[in-house]
């Protein structure tokens, strides 16, 4: 049976609908899994945290029942206080029910040894959830020799190269060393969390992939994959890696 793939989303302007970019369903499809989408509940603001106003599902670790993946995917900005920081001015928005959501989701996925994938906004949110940090905004926090990491074009056209340490688990799923990648974002891994690994980076040195070194599946990537799948082998690579991993869970 092909594995499920939970993927979370996010919420329009609005705040009334659910959103997700087809390409992360089309990219885990092509990879042999079947997605299936986690929305942003409406929440009640407790002083243990964020709960669902129904009460019902707070041990997170449930809404991952009938998952054998998990893909945190893309979005806006994290919470600065969620990795004890106050905001700077070049933070943009955030959303604490969708930050709630998410580091609980991979916290439970952790302890339950799921396969984790998190792309651009996700790979931060593995990185936070485990106890690391990140850069509120790469502009003002480290502009020295920085490269433009949102570039102004379809994300379906690679902007910078990306360099991965030989031997690690992303080079063995990418096949290469060296692979071209898009760039959509202003914040980064600073402080890796424990049992985790920067393992691949950008020419400016802003970290570009984490991963757990032992252990089940779990790989963090700053670029948006998803949109150049259907165009390189590497890229590819990495969904086929994902979703055979969580398939050796089922």
């Amino acid at each position: 049976m092909a594995p499920h793939i939970g993927i979370t989303c996010d919420l329009d302007d609005q705040r009334t609908t659910n959103t997700l970019p087809r390409a992360y369903v089309r990219a885990v499809m092509r990879a042999g899994g079947i997605p299936r989408v986690l929305p942003i509940p409406e929440m009640e603001h407790t002083p243990g945290g964020f709960t669902p106003g129904n009460g019902l599902g707070e041990d997170w670790g449930e809404w991952l029942s009938g998952l054998d993946g998990l893909l945190l995917s893309g979005g806006g900005d994290l919470d600065p206080a969620l990795f004890g920081e106050e905001p700077l001015p070049g933070l943009g928005g955030v959303d604490l029910h969708r930050d709630a959501l998410e580091m609980a989701l991979a916290r439970a996925a952790r302890r339950r040894k799921m396969p984790l994938l998190g792309i651009c906004r996700g790979c931060q949110v593995l990185n936070v959830a485990l106890g690391g940090t990140i850069y509120q905004d790469l502009p003002s926090q480290r502009p020295e020799g920085l490269l433009q990491h949102r570039q102004p074009y379809p994300g379906t056209f690679p902007s910078h190269s990306m360099t991965v340490r030989e031997g690690t688990r992303l080079a063995h799923v990418l096949g290469s060393l060296s692979v071209r990648v898009n760039s959509f974002h202003h914040q980064a891994v600073r402080d890796v969390a424990p049992g985790l690994e920067a393992v691949a980076w950008a020419p400016d040195g802003v970290v570009e992939g984490i991963e757990a070194p032992e252990g089940p599946f779990l790989l963090g990537i700053q670029s948006h994959p998803e949109r150049l799948e259907s165009t390189s082998a590497p890229m590819a690579a990495l969904f086929r890696a994902f979703v055979a991993a969580a398939g050796e869970k089922k």
